[in-house]
């Protein structure tokens, strides 16, 4: 079979290699059997090549930030994130004209089918084991807590900062964006944090293996991909109470209140001061590691296409 596949960036393409098929990256021919798309960002660019061509397309979906008024706090917020009503319009239209649709959580899944009637199948992505395997750990001499992700306004770093006023931890911010704001706020509030802008996956996987805690307090995501690298690193985490979380972690983790720093940093105290529930929350979770590997994926995926 020769497939058209779609996607934004190299780590989406990791599972290719592993497939039976011949594969197409980012363009369309006549003589493909299927397209397949690897987010919703692309899928405009698919639905072309299928009127052009005529092909069946496959569309795997991560989320759809519908509720993304309940993360701002001022109209500067809103302002700035309004475009978002016309671009997730735009891909609920082109989704509408895929002839199947995967969504990364059972928590997509519900958004696709109550707030838009589109029907899909659930399947979740990888994390790429073998490459973290062998990064070296990046030693340091100070404990740290660590957060990865974009500085974008739902993963709330600004909480994260609040949450570590007073906490004797080094804080290190991990992602790309503008961290003006941010840079200004940890020094208003004296909380030691060292900010890695678009690092390589070498410096952040190192660094994220000598971390005492990872945490993710945000408001929205589709699955989120860096809480499972940092527990198949051994590294516990501490999450805001997302039903998509809840959806993958079940009570094997802690959770504190979305959006709450003082709740945050009272969780936070208490997982740093206990190194038992540390090992536990690790242990507990290691078996879901098996669920999101590039084989399982893979194995998914053929039932999904066939």
């Amino acid at each position: 079979m020769l497939i058209s596949y779609f996607y934004p960036n190299p780590w989406h393409a990791l599972f290719i290699p592993f497939v039976r098929h011949q594969v197409l990256h980012n363009h369309c021919t006549k003589d493909v059997d299927l397209i397949y798309c690897g987010c919703g960002s692309q899928v405009h660019k698919a639905v072309a090549a299928k009127q052009k061509y005529r092909k069946p397309l496959i569309c795997y979906v991560w989320d759809l930030p519908c509720f993304w008024r309940d993360w701002t706090r001022n109209d500067k917020e809103v302002r700035a994130h309004a475009h978002r009503d016309g671009y997730i319009k735009g891909v609920v239209e082109n989704l509408k004209k895929c002839d199947k649709i995967i969504s990364a959580s059972k928590y997509t899944q519900r958004i696709l089918k109550e707030k838009y009637s589109i029907d899909s199948e659930q399947m979740y992505f990888y994390i790429d084991t073998e490459k973290i395997d062998r990064i070296p750990r990046q030693m340091s001499e100070n404990e740290y807590v660590m957060q990865i992700s974009r500085f974008a306004l739902n993963k709330r770093f600004d909480t994260t900062i609040r949450a570590m006023e007073g906490i004797d931890r080094k804080l290190i911010c991990m992602g790309w964006g503008d961290i003006g704001e941010l840079k200004q706020l940890a020094a208003d509030l004296g909380v030691k944090t060292d900010f890695f802008i678009k690092k390589s996956t070498n410096v952040v996987i190192g660094l994220l293996k000598s971390a005492e805690v990872l945490v993710s307090p945000s408001l929205h995501e589709g699955w989120g991909v860096t809480p499972i690298e940092a527990l198949y690193c051994e590294i516990p985490v501490l999450l805001s109470d997302l039903e998509v979380f809840k959806e993958v972690y079940g009570d094997k983790i802690l959770y504190h209140k979305k959006d709450d720093f003082d709740d945050m940093r009272e969780k936070l105290c208490y997982l740093l001061g206990d190194k038992k529930l540390q090992r536990k929350i690790v242990k507990d979770c290691q078996p879901l590691i098996s669920e999101f590997t590039v084989t399982k994926f893979v194995q998914r995926w053929h039932e999904a296409i066939r």
